[in-house]
């Protein structure tokens, strides 16, 4: 007969055994396992298959502003009013290529095509606009911005408006949608009259110019022009390998750890992914960054709220109202005037980027100035802003990371003021002119949804097994050690 002793170092032994074993495959060779599962690398198939080719579809959506009554530029006194049209509908297709791996990283580049799928009851792409003439502007910005005094400034601009002029080029202008957006105008007109600008200009400086770009034969400009079947360089990626916490962060872009248009380490930096992946387990009291080479930094979003998204729970970051002023403490650095002077800097809500484009007077935006200055909405008529249509937000699996929902809004808008153009040419009031603002967006659809739900609830039978399978043997343990007092009490 099996004495108690021997029973209670069985039930003791067991206990001890159930411990080891749901510890070691618990907490070392399952999340091993699972690890290995979510590394991006060509032996996981299936990850990266869907890394390489999204098989979420993604929409893109354009909204231009026409406006109605831009015909006198002389006017300063009349309130432009703005009539949006849109959306023109587009979607996105993504293929990354040249993909090298190397010690737990992953360099590529992704080539991003744009195919016209217009929805019942848009208007074509062959409706007019008329809008603000950015080439105009951008020869005006850059006379005020190098010419060595206000005199030649003003002298050089009552020429470039005279040979625009005669050309018909005008401070406003109109064109199709189609145009404006990927097929792009002729810049033909503009060619030799740039020459000239820039040949006056570089002999009237002291200050070194940097070249004129080489032109093409036909030069044409559209905001999009050119961008069709193109890449936004090369990448260089964290594949999970060495740390699954840093999965999609970018080490590199173009060969280099930061980028260098702002004045300041800080804003130079690179943090974050690229927006289509993260790392696991989201933590929503971290900011979650992500860089974006068509704003030429780092953005980060903040959580917000829950949410649902085919019957996954998701949490929801959002893009605060901080991130764009440039007034703050942490972002004075994107305005290069600062140190000069801060009331040259733009007001909260807005971007300036003429640091990464090479003095082009772009300025970027929330849709409808969401979130932006007053002053800004207040310049024009028409404009409505709202978080429901205009905020940038994504949704979060909050075990795997995986995207649910993502849709990143942003308007272009010219820096539109009288610069040095005497004021019988040109009398419009300083102010920030939106063109055009883009919705692009990507929703898990069902198939993928179903899939995520699957790796969610093995992942949570398996932390529910561990917990199980470990308190079953600390029970054990806690059974033999009572066993062995009462035994040594008789």
């Amino acid at each position: 007969m099996v004495s108690n002793m021997v029973k209670t170092a069985i039930v003791g032994s067991v206990g001890v055994a159930v411990i080891i074993l749901s510890s070691t495959l618990g907490w070392i060779l399952v999340p091993d396992i699972a690890t290995s599962e979510a590394v991006i690398t060509k032996d996981n198939e299936a990850v990266y298959g869907a890394w390489t080719i999204p098989p979420v579809p993604i929409y893109l959506e354009f909204f231009l502003f026409n406006c109605t009554n831009c015909d006198d530029p002389t006017n300063g006194s009349v309130v432009l009013n703005l009539d949006q049209l849109g959306p023109f509908s587009f979607t996105e297709g993504r293929i990354k290529f040249n993909v090298i791996e190397k010690n737990g990283l992953l360099s590529y580049r992704e080539n991003i095509s744009y195919f016209y799928t217009p929805k019942d009851g848009e208007r074509d792409l062959d409706v007019n606009v008329t809008t603000v003439n950015p080439v105009y502007f951008t020869l005006a910005s850059l006379i005020s911005d190098n010419a060595p005094t206000p005199a030649i400034a003003t002298s050089l601009s009552r020429l470039m408006h005279q040979l625009l002029a005669d050309e018909g080029e005008h401070p406003f202008m109109t064109h199709t949608v189609r145009e404006m957006l990927f097929e792009g105008w002729s810049l033909q007109p503009y060619v030799n009259i740039l020459e000239l600008l820039y040949e006056q200009l570089s002999n009237s400086t002291d200050s070194t110019l940097p070249p004129l770009p080489e032109l093409p034969e036909d030069p044409k400009f559209g905001f999009f022009y050119g961008r069709n079947g193109t890449n936004l360089g090369e990448f260089t990626i964290e594949s999970g390998a060495n740390d699954l916490n840093e999965l999609g962060y970018i080490k590199k872009w173009n060969g280099k750890s930061s980028v260098s248009y702002w004045n300041d380490t800080f804003c130079n930096m690179i943090n974050g992914t690229d927006g289509a992946i993260y790392p696991p387990i989201v933590d929503v009291n971290e900011k979650i960054y992500v860089f974006t080479p068509d704003v030429c930094r780092s953005l980060y979003a903040t959580y917000e709220k829950d949410t649902v998204t085919e019957g996954i729970t998701g949490r929801r970051f959002t893009v605060p109202e901080i991130v764009f002023d440039t007034l703050d403490p942490e972002n004075v650095c994107y305005c290069s005037q600062y140190s000069e002077n801060p009331d040259l800097c733009f007001s909260r809500g807005v971007l300036d980027m003429r640091p990464c484009l090479l003095g082009v007077p772009v300025v970027l935006s929330t849709p409808h100035f969401y979130m932006a200055d007053p002053k800004y909405v207040d310049a024009f008529v028409g404009l409505k802003p709202n978080k429901d249509w205009h905020e940038t937000h994504f949704d979060l699996e909050p075990l795997l990371g995986v995207p649910l929902f993502a849709s990143k809004r942003l308007q272009l808008n010219i820096d539109a003021r009288r610069y040095q153009v005497p004021k019988g040419l040109l009398n419009i009031n300083d102010t920030v002119f939106p063109v055009i603002w883009l919705n692009e967006s990507a929703k898990l659809d069902a198939s993928t949804a179903n899939d995520v739900n699957k790796a969610v609830n093995v992942i949570d039978a398996l932390n529910i097994s561990r917990w199980c399978f470990l308190g079953a043997g600390i029970a054990l343990v806690v059974a033999s050690l009572i066993m062995l007092v009462v035994y040594l009490t008789r």
